[in-house]
């Protein structure tokens, strides 16, 4: 997990800037990516909502109504102290790994779960989503917003999963200690799907004013009495 340690050692150091740039609106894409995951989960009505990788919590607030709940969760203290202060929501911290490894979610379980450009891994990926299935009621969403696989092409790159240096690369502000992050083709993104025992329900693609992809949105439902598969044997395409 030498990867994940430095994913979390990066965001403690980046709180701070990455909550000013959020509050002021330093990130230019988000007039796109924030209405669309929103638009998305709310055509569903969800009365309890896991927004895991929450960070200062700007998503749950956006999701919560009158009739719901939405809680959040995050490996990040100082960023979850930000989400506390800005609202009376539920806000926990807790890793990727610790929930890989069994552990449960408060609240749990949850109609759906959120995850808004928070995924990072390569091998991990898949995992996590197996096991958040054990946190999801029946049927069980999920909605995963990511850079769009168009990214790769846009930067010059081969078209294929591969690992990117710098998390925080395009980004104004004064961040340091950048971490890695693994890009995915549609092809990838959709075998971690399957492998992970969810049905893809969905697939949106967001777009800017020029009609450049910036992300895409994947909704999935969880299949029931899937079984475990064997990730060891499958680490080399995921």
């Amino acid at each position: 997990m030498e990867k994940e340690n430095d994913i979390i050692r990066s965001w403690n150091k980046n709180a701070s800037e990455w909550s000013r740039l959020i509050e002021q609106e330093k990130i230019a894409s988000r007039k796109f990516t924030n209405p669309a995951i929103v638009e998305e989960v709310n055509k569903y009505d969800l009365l309890k909502i896991l927004d895991l990788g929450c960070g200062e919590g700007w998503l749950s607030r956006a999701l919560k109504n009158k009739r719901n709940s939405v809680t959040g969760v995050d490996v990040t203290e100082a960023l979850l102290e930000t989400a506390r202060r800005k609202s009376s929501q539920n806000f926990y911290r807790m890793s990727y790994e610790e929930i890989i490894e069994g552990k449960s979610i408060p609240e749990a379980p949850f109609d759906a779960v959120v995850l808004n450009f928070c995924l990072y891994h390569k091998e991990e990926v898949p995992r996590l989503l197996f096991s958040l299935r054990s946190s999801l009621s029946k049927p069980g969403l999920i909605f995963i917003q990511t850079l769009h696989p168009a990214f790769l092409l846009q930067n010059n790159l081969a078209y294929e999963d591969q690992w990117i240096k710098d998390s925080w690369k395009g980004l104004q502000g004064n961040f340091v200690e950048p971490h890695a992050w693994y890009a995915r083709t549609f092809e990838s993104w959709i075998s971690a799907f399957i492998d992970s025992g969810f049905n893809i329900l969905g697939v949106k693609e967001v777009t800017n004013d020029s009609k450049i992809p910036v992300s895409v949105i994947f909704k999935a439902e969880k299949v029931c009495n899937s079984k475990e598969p064997d990730f060891k044997n499958k680490s080399g395409r995921l």
